[in-house]
């Protein structure tokens, strides 16, 4: 009986086919914001190569410019992994149901002034909220940017509720520094009465800076801001979830410099010592207010 040579041939071009066109597991998005001239990636890559390597499946960074430009990603599909910050995720729920919430970086319960909002003031007769409502159509207001949590949520959700349900009409004047170092320099600059900008660059600059603080008042300080949520796209199979959910909930012990690494791109993380396990109801205290302030939505889409 003589070898078949034709038929071994086609068995070996089969298995080579079986080998080589088995198709690539499908890359995941890890997608964050860039804050003034930090798109973090550098910061999420420690991170994103854990992820690769226990998911068996390429992961692609992205930064998206701002925190608008990330919804319009979401919103187009275009994000498996999010990190997003409190007032995104704020918008985002309002419109948009395909993404979840299942992480968020906190701090130590014994942590003090870690995210917080500061109004300050460089007018000697402003000493109280009280005067912001009764002088606000002679005062200039100063936010950081319409995408900031400290800088534009938490104010201005304050200014609600003690009388100023619209700042850009009820002040003299509304302007944005950008970030939060140039909001309070405005301020000492005289370009803005008032200023509300966050407690990290507060207290940072406070101490650096003593003497530039001497001439600028504290009105209030907020209660710790929760901070932003990492969000998985709803299409990841449940399997494939859960996996990234307990990677994160356990990346202080597998991986601390990657924890180390991420909290670095983000001030207002840098007290947190990991990553717990969420829902969308640890933010109701805040999207309350956030649904019923229609200015601030307003400015937000704009």
């Amino acid at each position: 009986m003589s070898f078949n040579y034709k038929l071994l041939f086609i068995l070996i071009l089969i298995f080579v086919c079986l080998v080589s066109c088995t198709p690539e597991k499908e890359p995941l998005t890890l997608a964050t914001y860039t804050y003034h001239t930090n798109n973090r990636l550098e910061n999420l890559k420690p991170l994103a190569e854990l992820l690769q390597s226990k998911l068996d499946r390429p992961i692609h960074l992205k930064s998206y410019p701002d925190v608008a430009s990330m919804l319009q990603g979401i919103n187009s599909d275009s994000v498996d992994i999010g990190l997003i910050n409190t007032l995104g995720y704020l918008k985002l729920s309002l419109d948009n149901r395909n993404m979840e919430v299942v992480a968020a970086l906190r701090t130590k319960v014994e942590a003090r002034d870690n995210y917080k909002t500061v109004i300050l003031t460089n007018r000697t007769d402003i000493v109280s909220l009280k005067d912001l409502t009764s002088k606000a159509q002679e005062l200039r207001m100063m936010f950081v940017h319409e995408g900031s949590t400290s800088g534009n949520l938490i104010p201005r959700l304050l200014l609600n509720s003690i009388g100023i349900q619209s700042p850009n009409t009820q002040f003299k004047n509304v302007s944005y520094g950008g970030n939060h170092t140039d909001t309070w320099k405005s301020l000492l600059g005289g370009q803005a009465d008032i200023c509300a900008i966050g407690s990290n660059e507060y207290y940072s600059q406070k101490t650096k800076n003593p003497a530039m603080f001497e001439s600028l008042t504290a009105l209030w300080i907020s209660n710790e801001i929760p901070l932003g949520p990492v969000l998985l796209n709803n299409d990841l199979a449940r399997e494939t979830a859960d996996s990234i959910t307990e990677i994160l909930l356990e990346l202080h012990n597998t991986s601390p410099q990657a924890l180390v690494s991420l909290k670095s791109g983000w001030s207002e993380a840098l007290q947190a010592e990991k990553f717990y396990q969420i829902n969308k109801d640890d933010y109701d205290s805040i999207n309350t207010a956030f649904r019923e302030n229609e200015e601030l939505q307003l400015i937000f889409n704009q």
